[in-house]
């Protein structure tokens, strides 16, 4: 099982999502993430996670914005995806609207770190093939995100 596979969650998937904001996806995708069990703290996560957005750009072009952080709210390294139906203004490299967050969640700790490069790594490659962003852009049920990235 390949990193990408084992850190998504079935659970932390949206399809769809409403939200109108940065900071409204945000606080869905980590909620989703605290009903999986693998936030304990949704406010102090969203505070590391701005933490980190202070530090630079997660939009990374193409609709898509890979936000992250490191905490101690995190106990086990995940991730988190929402297709928006209505792209939301976020800070990208190429100043388009986002329409798909992949929210990465990873604990405070050396191997946390260590996974969260992982993660990153196998994320930015599948997301560099226009198959898969197609497919994510196109996505209609947590299956089809899923699928995406096998």
């Amino acid at each position: 099982m390949t990193v990408v596979e084992e850190a998504l969650d079935p659970n932390a998937i949206v399809v769809n999502s409403s939200a109108k904001s940065k900071d409204e996806v945000l606080k869905e995708l980590i909620h989703q993430l605290a009903l999986a069990g693998k936030v304990s703290d949704e406010a102090g996560f969203l505070k590391d996670v701005y933490v980190r957005e202070s530090e630079g750009v997660t939009g990374i072009g193409n609709g898509v914005s890979i936000p992250h952080g490191r905490s101690v709210s995190v106990s086990e390294p995940a991730v988190a995806i929402a297709t928006l139906t209505t792209p939301v203004e976020w800070e990208s490299l190429d100043d388009e609207k986002i329409s798909i967050v992949i929210l990465f969640a990873v604990t405070d700790s050396t191997e946390g770190a260590q996974d969260h490069l992982k993660m990153l790594s196998e994320f930015a490659k599948k997301l560099g093939d226009d198959d898969v962003l197609d497919s994510l852009k196109a996505a209609q049920s947590v299956h089809e995100v899923i699928a995406a990235f096998e």
